[in-house]
């Protein structure tokens, strides 16, 4: 099943009951308090963390975000070992296509070059060349706010297995 997911760096604009998944940066929660209220805000979603270099105060982060500015693919070794060792789950790296090639040979023979992939296209393209074959990400942000009318990106999730799917009964709804 194809599940919808929105991310935004600004809290307030992600709305409630829009998309079965809501992600945002790890660095917006400096206490637990604050992510249990962004939680029960978002009650039917699934809420992941990215983290962007700027912080993971909770350690709840499961997404490596990798651009300019944040996260860099030499930095993936250590932030997955780290990962691991706290137990958190569906470790991810969120990429450009451009990256990919790079991210795969920071991590080779590290024992992390098997994880989660969420692509931005930004173009509404799904289809992701150069990936190993047989294997899809899974997820890929397909459209930006200026396409979806909100501060936020639009993704499909392609993977039932990545962030489960207990919340699939989700309405989705987008603004006309």
């Amino acid at each position: 099943m194809i599940r919808v997911m929105i991310d935004s760096d600004v809290l307030d604009d992600i709305p409630a009951g829009r998309a079965q998944i809501v992600a945002t940066y790890a660095d917006l929660f400096t206490s637990k308090i604050a992510f249990e209220e962004f939680e029960k805000a978002h009650k039917d979603s699934i809420v992941v963390l990215i983290d962007r270099g700027l912080g993971d105060p909770l350690g709840l982060a499961s997404v490596a975000d990798v651009e300019p500015e944040c996260l860099t693919a030499a930095q993936l070794p250590a932030w997955f070992g780290r990962k691991k060792a706290a137990g958190v789950e569906f470790l991810t790296v969120y990429s450009d296509r451009s990256d990919l090639d790079e991210i795969q040979a920071a991590l080779k023979g590290t024992g992390h070059e098997d994880h989660w992939r969420w692509i931005a296209t930004d173009d509404g393209t799904v289809d992701i060349s150069g990936l190993p074959a047989l294997r899809r990400p899974a997820a890929v942000q397909i459209l930006p706010e200026t396409m979806i009318g909100i501060h936020a990106d639009l993704s499909l999730v392609l993977e039932d297995a990545w962030h489960g799917t207990e919340h699939e009964a989700a309405q989705v709804t987008l603004p006309a």
